[in-house]
Formats: C-alpha cells, sequence, structure tokens
C-alpha cells in the first residue's frame, strides 16, 4: 500500500524562502514603478508650470506698449538682483491682461507690470505687481499696490538684453525712455527633491515696439546733440 508523503521541515523552510524573495522582487519592481511614474508626474508637473508662466511672461513683453509722446512713462525698468539664485526685477507697460485676475479694478486700460522674486506670506517665489500706466512707478499710488504671488516653485529670475551697438548679450540695462529690441529671461524652479539643483527654463522675445523705443531715443538725443 502506497503511503502519501507530506513535506519536511526544509522544504517548508525552502518554500518560503522563495516566497519571501520572489515578494521582495515584486514590491521593488512596483514600488521602482510608482517612484518613476512619480518622477514622470513630477516633471510633467513642472513643465506644464514653466511652459504656462512663460509663456504668459512672453505675451505680456509682446504686448508692451511705448509712446514716442510720453516715452519716460513707457520705459522698461529693471533691478538688478544680488542673491542666489538671481532675483532680477523687471517693470513694463503692457496692455496683456495675462497676469491680472478677472476682477482686478484696472484690468480694461494699460497696465505697469512688475515681475520680481518676494516673500508674501510666508512663501517665497515669483510675484506680480499691476497698476495703471497713469501712476507714476516711483508714486505712493504705485508703491501702496499689494504683489502677488504667481507660484511658490519659481525661486529666480535673470534677465540678459542684446546690446545692437556692441552687438552682444550685457546683463545690466541703463537706458532711460527705452524698451529692450530682445531680451532673454531665466527663470529658476524648484524641482522639489531634496539637495538637487533649481531646474532652468530660458525665454528669448523680441519687443516690437523695442526698436520704436530705440530710435525715439536716438532720434531725441541726436536733437539734443545740435542744440
Amino acid at each position: 500500500m502506497r503511503r502519501n508523503r507530506g513535506f519536511t521541515l526544509l522544504e517548508v523552510l525552502l518554500a518560503m524562502s522563495l516566497l519571501s524573495i520572489m515578494a521582495v522582487m515584486i514590491f521593488g519592481s512596483f514600488r521602482a514603478v510608482l517612484d518613476a511614474t512619480s518622477t514622470a508626474e513630477n516633471a510633467l508637473d513642472e513643465l506644464h508650470l514653466s511652459d504656462g508662466i512663460l509663456s504668459q511672461i512672453e505675451e505680456t513683453l509682446l504686448s508692451s506698449v511705448f509712446f514716442d509722446s510720453d516715452p519716460t512713462r513707457y520705459t522698461f525698468l529693471y533691478e538688478k538682483g544680488t542673491g542666489s539664485p538671481p532675483d532680477d526685477l523687471l517693470s513694463w507697460v503692457t496692455r496683456s491682461k495675462a497676469f491680472l485676475p478677472s476682477d482686478y479694478p484696472t484690468r480694461e486700460g494699460l497696465n505697469r507690470i512688475e515681475l520680481s522674486i518676494q516673500a508674501i506670506d510666508g512663501k517665497e517665489g515669483l510675484a506680480v505687481r499691476a497698476y495703471s500706466s497713469l501712476l507714476d512707478p516711483e508714486s505712493p499710488e504705485a508703491e501702496a499696490v499689494e504683489p502677488w504671488l504667481v507660484s511658490n516653485k519659481v525661486k529666480g529670475l535673470e534677465l540678459y538684453f542684446f546690446d545692437l551697438t556692441e552687438q552682444d548679450w550685457v546683463d545690466e540695462w541703463e537706458r532711460d525712455n527705452q524698451l529692450p529690441v530682445t531680451l532673454a529671461l531665466k527663470m529658476y524652479i524648484d524641482s522639489g527633491k531634496p539637495d538637487s539643483d533649481l531646474n532652468v527654463y530660458t525665454l528669448k522675445v523680441d519687443i516690437p515696439v523695442g526698436k520704436l523705443s530705440r530710435e525715439t531715443r536716438r532720434g531725441r538725443r541726436r536733437t539734443q546733440e545740435i542744440q
């Protein structure tokens, strides 16, 4: 008569060991897939964020306004930052509503837009101020306008200007009553990963009214020289 043979303790232990190894391998693969998916989603979110903000900046710069009857009011203002990452400040008059909320009080007029890196309510990032172009930027009314945070992921702004005389890029802008013809902007974004470098996104813009403001400034300068 044939007797049924059971499993020995060694066989049971070996089977459990194999199952444990397989479980670890499966879990490791699953975790790797989850990490890869999370990384891809974060990268996609960051790309959408950078594209969205840079598109708003580009639209607002392309819609810059300049009238040679009052060039001082429509000039491009720039302050080079001293922080790390760079925290430059830029300001110009535009007809674009890209950064303005739907209920913003001066939305329907021309506005001076100011972009900078600021800390607001304990969060530091890209901040926007906007006020009517009729206000002097140094007036108390303009300075009283509160900025709002666009994104705390943006940690730095850096600008370069193409100097048509030197035919080279420079990082200074000291030309009163004039807008740049071409500028490049670097935006530094926090990837959210500990101890990782900031990701840099670049935008290059040719400002349509830049040439007009340059010609106006050069014409006024030649007139002053002749006098």
